[in-house]
């Protein structure tokens, strides 16, 4: 299981689409960054796990879920839609091959 950082600052219509789109394998934290949107709730309601960022700011939020993480690889990904989780499996077997 690969841990997905997905730090998140007001993205609620945004998080159905990326957290949908997450493949098998990878388990998505959404960050939260202090969301007034219902951000957090949209991100719990998709089954992805919800850690707080006591700090604003994009690195914060990283940080945070660093800390959160679990898994021994971790990936950080906008939670804007504006890149496809499903090219996650591609990332992962790149990685892979760098360990051979």
């Amino acid at each position: 299981m690969i841990d997905v950082l997905l730090p998140c600052l007001n993205e609620a219509e945004a998080l159905p689409w990326v957290l949908t789109r997450m493949p098998d394998g990878f388990r998505p934290l959404v960050v939260d960054n202090a969301s007034t949107d219902g951000s957090a709730r949209v991100a719990a309601a998709h089954g992805a796990r919800v850690v707080p960022a006591a700090d604003r700011g994009f690195g914060a939020a990283c940080h945070a879920g660093l800390l959160a993480a679990e898994s021994e690889v971790v990936c950080v990904m906008d939670a804007d839609a504006s890149l496809d989780p499903a090219e996650l499996p591609r990332l992962a077997a790149a990685l892979g091959d760098l360990e051979e």
